[in-house]
């Protein structure tokens, strides 16, 4: 657990801190965080349900992708979200997506991601509803996510987000088979998970 005064010493509240400073700071600790607009958030722990799916999603994008240009991923991996021309380390938003696609293999590094994904899945729980729904929707669009799904198991929703001019949106129930605007021939039937 993050000693609050040491976390305060490091970061004192309103400070904005870039990926670089994060990324000195959470090297060496077991605990997740994500950098959102400039603020570290620390992760809880994922629930058995959360998993549960997560799992799915991936196995069901890593059959479609195989033998495919595109990679899939499951986190925890950092994803470094930053505007073209700039350099990652200057970024405010370090991301760990539940499940994303990249396709260009140039953002892939050792470490992490440097680039916007094509697709990112995340799901949503309580402790993280707030930011999925908008900080991370906002900035996933602003840095060129081109499809972004809110999976909610609590209402047992799917909002799809495609990255268009217009706010382009739509919501589906686990009932439904939703497809992916990204990957043409990829869909996913909810109704396989029985959660």
């Amino acid at each position: 657990m993050v000693n609050e005064l040491n976390f305060r010493e490091n970061f004192p509240k309103g400070v904005k801190i870039t990926a670089k400073e994060f990324f000195e700071f959470t090297e060496n600790r077991e605990e997740r965080y994500e950098l959102i607009d400039g603020k570290i958030y620390m992760m809880a722990a994922p629930a058995v349900n959360h998993q549960r799916l997560i799992g799915f999603i991936y196995i069901k994008l890593s059959d479609y992708l195989n033998g495919k240009p595109c990679e899939p991923f499951i986190s925890p991996v950092d994803v470094v979200l930053f505007e073209k021309n700039k350099k990652p380390d200057n970024s405010q938003n370090v991301f760990q997506p539940d499940v994303f696609v990249v396709c260009d293999p140039k953002k892939i590094g050792e470490k992490r991601i440097n680039g916007a994904p094509d697709f990112v899945i995340e799901v949503a729980s309580p402790s993280s509803e707030t930011h999925d729904y908008s900080e991370k929707l906002k900035i996933y669009m602003k840095y060129g996510v081109r499809e972004y799904w809110v999976v909610d198991p609590e209402k047992k929703e799917i909002t799809v987000y495609c990255n268009t001019d217009e706010e382009d949106y739509k919501t589906y129930t686990f009932n439904d088979k939703v497809k992916s605007g990204v990957f043409g021939g990829f869909e996913m039937d909810f109704k396989e998970l029985q959660i």
